[in-house]
């Protein structure tokens, strides 16, 4: 049984990514923001079923892979950010311990 200390920080979350989530698809040329467990399970997304699944398997096995690469590198490091620039698309990963957060921009529409 949850505790309300639990529910509460619970709902707080929710309302921290759904605001996240407006943030960020205010900004130009953004096109989808994807929030992801870090084993790739969409938690919430602006993107297509498709795209959000694609993205949830591919995107979080580069920055588990990144992370573990960045961790045998400089052992008392560890990565936070990553940032994919193709000539179509932007896409910027943010790494939480818990979470992962993407966002696909246009980099033309900067």
């Amino acid at each position: 049984m949850a505790t309300r200390a639990s529910t509460a920080t619970a709902q707080q979350q929710q309302v921290d990514i759904e605001e996240t989530i407006s943030r960020l698809e205010s900004k130009k040329g953004v096109e989808c923001v994807t929030v992801l467990t870090k084993d790739g399970r969409v938690i919430r997304t602006t993107a297509t079923a498709e795209q959000s699944e694609v993205h949830g398997k591919l995107l979080s096995r580069l920055a588990r892979d990144a992370a573990e690469i960045v961790e045998e590198l400089e052992p008392q490091d560890e990565l936070s950010f990553l940032r994919i620039r193709t000539k179509r698309h932007e896409i910027m990963v943010a790494l939480d311990h818990s979470y992962l957060l993407v966002v696909v921009q246009s980099p033309q529409k900067e």
